[in-house]
């Protein structure tokens, strides 16, 4: 008998130990790989399949990812219909990689900004219902008047001081990673100037609450702030590219990935420097799954997923 128990020992040690290996193993080949992921607009089910396909969870949604860093660059919400889906997965899948020695970053993009501002608009046929009965909803927000009753808890969920928009508001505007800058929609040379901590720290304090809209973040489309400019996704030339070089030296950066303005594909800009990481991924649009992979901090391949 205890020759037996002296075996199950024995081999219960050597399967620990190889898992224990093995996870070692997947932490190492990840400890300087970053994923940056472009706009999501919530489509849980693109959601999952972007994570597995960065290695960075299984069938189950679980983190096997070990050291790897995630970057998606805005816009979870809007244009599809799983907004609460998208975002109770990003809350999760940041806490579960934190365990693991993984890192996921959120970033702030303009669908979240339009959000805080409580604008419905840009959404998908109906999200609303997923908000229903969500506790810690003002819903007699004077701001909440000028939505439909059926829309509200939706807009008290987003908006300043909201449940979720209080969780959004921990993530960055704006994340530099060694010598790269991640960004929704660009940092045009002014923006650069003004600094990185300046924006993130205002645009995250209004989402809590607790000061008016930033300059950073207003207007819209076709504008410089932040969230908004297209000048790095859209129509990009010669002038852009040397707008863009201001920016990096600026910021002390080699550069730039962002996301915003749909493209059929991953593509680079500017000798390498600019790279445009949103296809379109969600239902709302229809188009492949691709991802942006560096490793060491410098763009080593696009990975796609294969119909």
């Amino acid at each position: 008998m205890r020759l037996n128990f002296l075996f199950f020992i024995s081999i219960f040690f050597l399967l620990s130990c190889g898992q224990a290996s093995e996870s070692l193993q997947q932490a190492s080949e990840n400890s300087n790989r970053v994923i940056a992921i472009g706009d999501i607009h919530s489509d849980i089910g693109v959601m999952q399949q972007v994570f597995r396909l960065a290695g960075a969870t299984d069938e189950n949604d679980e983190w096997i990812g070990g050291e790897l860093t995630i970057v998606q660059l805005g816009d979870l919400v809007g244009r599809s219909d799983d907004e609460r889906e998208v975002l109770d997965f990003m809350f999760a899948i940041q806490e579960k990689a934190e365990q693991q020695g993984g890192k996921v970053y959120a970033l702030i993009g303009n669908h979240e900004v339009m959000g805080g501002r409580v604008d419905n608009q840009a959404v998908g046929p109906n999200p609303f219902p997923a908000y229903v009965g969500m506790t810690g909803l003002s819903l007699d927000d004077p701001r909440l008047l000028r939505l439909p009753p059926n829309q509200r808890p939706r807009g008290a969920a987003l908006m300043p001081g909201g449940p979720y928009a209080v969780r959004i508001a921990e993530f960055p505007t704006v994340l530099r990673l060694g010598e790269t800058i991640f960004v929704h929609g660009g940092v045009v040379p002014r923006w650069a100037e003004y600094g990185i901590e300046n924006i993130n720290g205002e645009v995250s304090a209004w989402l809590r609450g607790e000061r008016a809209e930033p300059d950073s973040s207003q207007q819209v489309d076709d504008s410089d702030r932040v969230m908004w400019a297209r000048h790095f996704s859209s129509r990009i030339d010669e002038l852009t590219c040397l707008m863009l070089e201001e920016s990096l030296r600026i910021l002390g950066a080699k550069r730039m990935i962002v996301a915003h303005t749909r493209h059929r594909e991953i593509t680079s800009y500017c000798g390498n420097q600019l790279w445009a990481t949103d296809v379109g991924m969600s239902r709302a649009y229809g188009g492949q799954i691709q991802i942006l992979e560096l490793i060491d901090d410098e763009v080593t391949g696009i990975l796609s997923l294969q119909e």
